[in-house]
């Protein structure tokens, strides 16, 4: 730098005035040491240059001149140089003031920087947390809509409790659970609805009301959690010990201030917003529960009313007294051979208890004949499922069942009445009946026989197989005889 000062003019050319730039440069840069070195540098040799040209030992190459006559001035030349050392030290401690507050400056900004980042992250970070808590919150709301719906979508008590059962699993995160209701009769709690129903035994498990830990959740109506339930002082000799369950989360259903049922849950972790959403379950399975509990008794007042009926039927023809009721026993447990629907099944029950109500219609001499029926009056006796049907056609809770009592005499291979249908054009129902009324039909004295022998029936069974009867419904029935037979 003073080799360019020099060669460009010397102190009267504008340009010296650059040579202040490396001060400013050292002095922003650098630290204070260094900075005031350089600057006491740059004064030397500038004062160095300055004189060595004054004195002639250095070629002076002016390329711009000023005032040659005052080059000539010594005392100038030595003002120039105390002037411009004083300058240059100005210029360092004010450069170096401005850059303590550039860096006060700077060091401000970075922290201004990084609270800024810190809150930013704060601030991603609750954005976060509320995204995933209104995503949790939507994905709750959205459980309890399907559990809501379902609840009004039937009063089938076991698809409810299903639901519920399901969705309590998967939101706990336990690794089993089972629902139990309390059979107010017995006082004993049993399982509605296991976790798996191939479990052995699992209709057999049942607690008594004031047991351990049903008990204890029965006298406070409010949840119990056990978090080791194998070393747990109070409650660790319960049956379900058996089954491995470390961690046990008992939630009550309660209908008016009373425990009917309990929610099981195994090997889960406990956490209160779950807990919050379980209670909701537990208050949707109560009104569940309870709207059953009340269609089922309008079901029960309804049936003995069908019962009746059966029976007032029965008092017409004495030699068929009890028939009504075996056909639905019988019936009811082929649909269970079948895995029917419950609500099916609760048809196929109406539909056995009236299969002969038409029989009203029928004339009771011809009914109690002792001898042989003429064709005429087998042609009245023939006519009885289509009364039976009209009979029940102005009652809507039972138009489901008119094809069922109207085909029940229809045989396999279409060869019955009224209609001569066949094969899978009977309707299911149709098709077991035809065979238990057959069954207990000759199981029983008649005016004009002796009842049959069981091995009798059953070979009168085989050999219709195919032809009055369907194949598949008449194994399973053959099947059910002989397990009761074996119970006997």
């Amino acid at each position: 730098m003073t080799g360019f000062f020099y060669y460009t003019g010397g102190i009267l050319w504008i340009g010296a005035i650059f040579f202040v730039f490396p001060i400013l440069y050292v002095s922003l840069l650098s630290d204070p040491k260094e900075g005031l070195i350089i600057t006491l540098m740059a004064i030397t040799f500038f004062s160095l240059v300055v004189f060595l040209e004054y004195l002639g030992y250095l070629p002076h190459k002016e390329i711009i001149k000023f005032n040659p006559y005052l080059y000539k001035d010594f005392r100038y030349l030595a003002g120039t140089v105390l002037t411009t050392s004083l300058v240059f030290i100005l210029i360092f401690f004010a450069s170096k003031d401005f850059s303590q507050i550039l860096k006060q400056k700077n060091d401000e900004l970075v922290k201004t920087q990084k609270e800024l980042e810190e809150l930013s992250n704060k601030l991603e970070d609750k954005v976060k947390l509320q995204t995933s808590e209104l995503k949790l919150s939507k994905d709750r709301l959205s459980v309890l809509y399907q559990i809501s719906r379902t609840i009004s979508s039937t009063l089938q008590i076991d698809d409810i409790l299903k639901t519920i059962l399901s969705f309590s699993i998967k939101i706990s995160g336990a690794g089993r659970g089972s629902v139990m209701l309390l059979d107010k009769k017995k006082g004993i709690f049993f399982i509605k609805i296991p976790h798996n129903k191939k479990e052995k035994n699992i209709d057999k498990i049942t607690f008594a009301e004031n047991e351990n830990t049903i008990g204890w959740v029965v006298k406070h109506k409010r949840f119990l959690y056990i978090e080791d339930l194998e070393n747990d002082k109070k409650f660790s000799k319960i049956k379900l010990i058996r089954r491995r369950i470390k961690q046990l989360l008992i939630i009550p259903i309660i209908i008016e201030d009373k425990v009917i049922g309990i929610i099981n849950l195994e090997n889960t972790s406990l956490k209160s917003d779950t807990i919050d959403l379980l209670r909701s379950f537990s208050e949707g399975a109560a009104v569940a529960i309870n709207n059953a509990n009340l269609y089922q008794k309008i079901q029960d007042s309804y049936f003995e009313i069908v019962k009746a009926l059966a029976q007032a039927i029965e008092a017409k023809d004495p030699y068929t007294h009890g028939h009504s009721e075996r056909v639905m026993e019988y019936s009811i447990e082929i649909a269970q051979k079948l895995e029917l629907p419950k609500e099916e099944i609760d048809l196929l029950k109406y539909a056995a208890m009236l299969h002969d109500i038409g029989k009203i219609g029928v004339k009771g001499i011809i009914l109690n004949k002792s001898m042989a029926l003429t064709v005429m009056e087998y042609d009245e006796i023939k006519k009885h499922p289509l009364i039976g049907e009209g009979i029940i056609k102005p009652i809507e809770l039972l138009q489901p069942i008119r094809p069922l009592i109207k085909h029940h005499h229809e045989w396999y291979n279409g060869k019955g009445y009224p209609d001569r249908l066949s094969g899978e054009n009977i309707p299911l129902g149709a098709r077991i009946l035809a065979v238990v009324d057959a069954y207990d039909a000759m199981k029983s004295d008649r005016p004009y026989r002796k009842a049959l022998t069981e091995e009798t029936t059953i070979q009168e069974l085989k050999r219709g197989s195919g032809a009055q009867f369907e194949p598949k419904i008449v194994a399973l029935f053959l099947e059910i005889l002989k397990m009761k037979i074996q119970e006997e």
